[in-house]
């Protein structure tokens, strides 16, 4: 199943897009940093009309995604969070933002504030230039915390729907994982 118009051209407009729903049935989120505990989490999702990006691979001395983001302390917006998953079903637009931190999660809220900022500055660039409308119909916002060895792993399988469907940057969705970790992307869209 190939991605829609609308995605094929979302799509094309970003540098940093990882896997596609129409190729893969799972997406890696990888931490950066060495000393972190949270490495790698993997998101099983099916083929579908979907595609992830790195923000943090996009930003940076290079900036890649944009020059907006590039690193430095002279501006506090140039923070990301570590995956981005679009997603299109039954005509609407979900971005779902995704973030690791090892232990006791903290200062995501800048990071999926400025991701949050720059997904939607990208929906505005096809908007106004290539008159192409894609508008978020909603937005959700996860922190995966933790990064121990899974001994065993017990958790719910679906997140409360009053959990998960109502999250903000300063108030995301927290799930303690273990490292590695594998979830259904289903879990997250509840």
């Amino acid at each position: 199943m190939p991605l829609s118009v609308e995605m094929q051209k979302l799509r094309a407009s970003l540098s940093c897009c990882t896997y596609q729903g129409d190729q893969h049935t799972h997406m890696l989120i990888e931490e950066h940093d060495r000393l972190a505990k949270l490495k790698k989490v993997t998101l099983k999702a099916p083929n579908g009309d979907w595609f992830s990006l790195d923000p943090d691979k996009g930003r940076g001395k290079t900036a890649l995604m944009s020059p907006l983001l590039m690193t430095g302390k002279e501006h506090d917006h140039h923070r990301a969070c570590d995956c981005v998953v679009l997603i299109w079903r039954n005509g609407k637009l979900t971005a779902l933002y995704i973030d690791l931190k090892s232990g006791n999660p903290s200062g995501y809220s800048g990071q999926f504030k400025s991701t949050r900022q720059f997904v939607r500055y990208v929906l505005g660039l096809l908007t106004e230039f290539h008159g192409h409308s894609l508008a978020l119909a909603e937005e959700r916002y996860v922190v995966l915390h933790g990064g121990e060895p899974a001994l065993i792993n017990k958790t719910t399988t679906v997140p409360k729907a009053e959990r998960i469907g109502r999250t903000y940057p300063d108030k995301p969705y927290k799930r303690k994982v273990s490292d590695p970790c594998g979830l259904y992307l289903k879990e997250l869209l509840a």
